[in-house]
Parts: structure tokens; C-alpha cells; sequence
């Protein structure tokens, strides 16, 4: 039997084989009204169409006892998964609605640490926060700047946890 030796991982000894996913010297810019940093474009999912989805981290600030909710997004041209990297638990706070968000269905959920979400295109969604502490998150969705709606709610609601 041959024996493998073991060699570093690093994005340019793995790269004919494909993306090293790491946060590490890895370009940042901040989201979500600078509460998130971003760490865009860690590797890239190969599809066969023109959409161009991308695995990203993203790093979401936590929050401590309660959130106020005044606005929702949602991406009419691909759908958004996150999954926490270090087991935490996140808040997910969604809509139903065409055009405008129908605030009647307004519906807010609380992960165990151990789920992700992966919301549908045009889910009406609030921007992504961790419970307690900032959380990384394992990130996959659509490339592009022209992917992103947002609307104002006619009032605010509040989160507690």
C-alpha cells in the first residue's frame, strides 16, 4: 500500500481542484447598514445556466434580548441559504407577499443551532442577525448588485428572545 503525505491546505495547491473556503486574508465589505461584514466570493457553485451563484461568509452581529423590525428584502433572481458555522442559534423573520409585503403574515423563528435556511426566491426576509453574539455564516446565493428589494413596513415590530 502507498502512502499519502499529508500537505497544507491552500488555495493555490488545491486549485486544480477547486476553491479553499476560508475567511482568512480574504477580502471583506460591510452589509445590512454595516452590522455584517461580508466575506464575498470565498468559491463559486458551478451551474450550467448564466445565473452565477457564489458560496460566501458572512459574519452577522448578535443581539442581545430583543430586535426591531422595520423593513424586509427579498431576491427576486436567486435564492439565499445560511448556515451558522459554529453551532449558534439565529433569528429568521419572514413575509408572505407579491409586490408588498402582507404584514398579516409576518412570522418570526428562532434556529437550534444545528439548522440553516435557504430562503426561496422573492421571500420577503429581514436581513440577517445572530442571537448573543456576532455568528459566521456559511453563505450561498446569487452573484451581482441587481438581486435586492427592499420595502419599509408601515410600522415597527419587535423581536424578544
Amino acid at each position: 500500500m502507498q502512502k499519502l503525505k499529508l500537505e497544507p491546505l491552500t488555495k493555490e495547491n488545491f486549485k486544480p481542484f477547486g476553491d479553499v473556503i476560508e475567511k482568512a486574508n480574504s477580502d471583506y465589505f460591510h452589509i445590512n447598514d454595516k452590522t455584517g461584514q461580508r466575506f464575498h466570493g470565498l468559491g463559486s457553485v458551478d451551474v450550467s445556466d448564466d445565473i452565477d451563484p457564489i458560496i460566501s461568509i458572512i459574519r452577522a452581529d448578535g443581539v442581545k434580548g430583543r430586535k426591531c423590525v422595520d423593513l424586509l428584502e427579498k431576491h427576486p433572481k436567486g435564492s439565499q441559504a445560511f448556515y451558522p458555522l459554529n453551532g449558534e442559534k439565529f433569528i429568521v423573520v419572514v413575509a408572505s407577499g407579491d409586490d408588498d409585503i402582507d404584514e398579516s403574515t409576518l412570522r418570526a423563528f428562532i434556529t437550534d443551532g444545528e439548522q440553516g435556511v435557504n430562503y426561496h426566491r422573492d421571500v420577503w426576509h429581514y436581513l440577517l442577525f445572530a442571537k448573543d453574539m456576532p455568528t459566521d455564516f456559511l453563505t450561498i446565493d446569487r452573484a451581482g448588485e441587481d438581486n435586492c428589494i427592499v420595502q419599509k413596513l408601515s410600522k415597527e415590530y419587535a423581536v424578544d428572545f
